[in-house]
């Protein structure tokens, strides 16, 4: 009897515990099943000018990100990786945001984005909201639209149409999920940032280094470039500090690689240097106050290379500079203003 006796008392408490653990599942469930929590607004920070090497348009957007871009088309991204989701939106990989920039030139702008909205309809985009906005002092058509992929796959995002003169800029606005809410802050300061192409000077080569200049103002130096040079993603490796600019020429480009002197002196370290390259000439000049050693050498046939070694703060600071040999007097000239221009912090 007493056994029979523990076996009910057993029973009994273990009804009581199930229904305990019944409401408490079911509390979670409802928990688990409440509104997920949203990304926060991302704050839009520190912006970085990108101008179109041909075209001229410029645009800004958040410093570091990733660009991809050409004449005419131009791609920003958050993260690395978040291109090829974009490529396609249905496999697995990283979610981010996209700014992209893409020209076209019509003699008929409106027929050009009645088309582009019809095309979006016909493939299934839902367009939410069709509003008008002013860019650049122009009025602008803004659709806003959501693409579903399946599988979750949600691209939400919005589309400005400015037409100026006898060219369309379709400047784009993209986010999977909730990452296109958290940076509307971020859309906005990238297209109240739009500016179109400045009036070209009649008979002036406008593949040439700009005669205005934009400035770069880091942590180890800052300088001027020519403001249709941009800024391209090198890998840093073992650097501490790795910057390339690039002209509409894929060949004309300005690089600063900064990594440690470990004591030595300029002249050591352009000793250490010099036999990398097949020198045609070396020489001497200040840089940010600083004595600095350059050789100059030929890559290719076209293209003509002076590499400046300095050191500041134990720090040696590599300036390579490529330009195309029948424009040398060009390309020197603006090379010249963008070394005078630097200055150590």
């Amino acid at each position: 009897m007493k056994r029979n006796s523990k076996i009910i008392r057993h029973i009994s408490l273990g009804k009581a515990g199930r229904v305990l653990l019944g409401a408490l599942l079911i509390s979670a469930l409802l928990i688990a099943c409440g509104p997920e929590k949203k990304m926060a607004p991302v704050a839009v920070g520190e912006m970085e000018e990108y101008t179109d090497p041909g075209i001229g348009f410029r645009i800004s957007h958040p410093k570091g990100w990733v660009v991809n871009a050409e004449v005419g088309r131009a791609r920003f991204y958050n993260a690395p990786e978040v291109d090829r989701k974009f490529l396609d939106p249905a496999s697995v990989g990283a979610l981010g945001v996209e700014i992209s920039v893409d020209v076209t030139k019509t003699a008929d702008p409106a027929g050009n984005i009645k088309k582009f909205k019809d095309d979006m309809v016909e493939r299934g985009t839902v367009i939410k909201q069709e509003d008008t906005v002013t860019v650049a002092g122009l009025p602008g058509k803004k659709i806003v639209y959501a693409d579903n992929y399946g599988g979750g796959n949600i691209i939400n995002g919005h589309h400005v149409l400015v037409a100026a003169d006898s060219t369309v800029y379709n400047l784009g606005f993209a986010g999977f999920g909730d990452h296109y809410d958290a940076y509307a802050a971020v859309y906005d300061a990238s297209l109240n940032s739009f500016k179109l192409p400045k009036p070209k000077v009649k008979g002036r080569d406008e593949t040439l280094p700009s005669e205005t200049f934009a400035e770069y103002d880091g942590k180890i130096f800052k300088f001027q470039y020519p403001d249709n040079f941009n800024f391209t993603n090198p890998p840093k490796g073992k650097n501490e500090l790795v910057l390339e600019l690039r002209g509409y020429r894929q060949d004309c480009t300005i690089r600063f690689d900064v990594f440690g002197a470990q004591g030595l002196t300029v002249e050591k370290v352009f000793d250490q240097n010099k036999g990398k390259y097949k020198a045609k000439s070396t020489g001497r000049r200040t840089i940010g106050g600083t004595n600095a050693h350059y050789v100059v050498d030929a890559p290719t046939p076209q293209v003509e290379r002076r590499t400046y070694f300095t050191v500041k703060n134990d720090k040696v600071i590599r300036i390579t500079m490529n330009w195309y040999k029948p424009q040398s007097d060009e390309y020197l000239a603006a090379y010249d203003k963008v070394l005078s221009s630097i200055k150590f912090n």
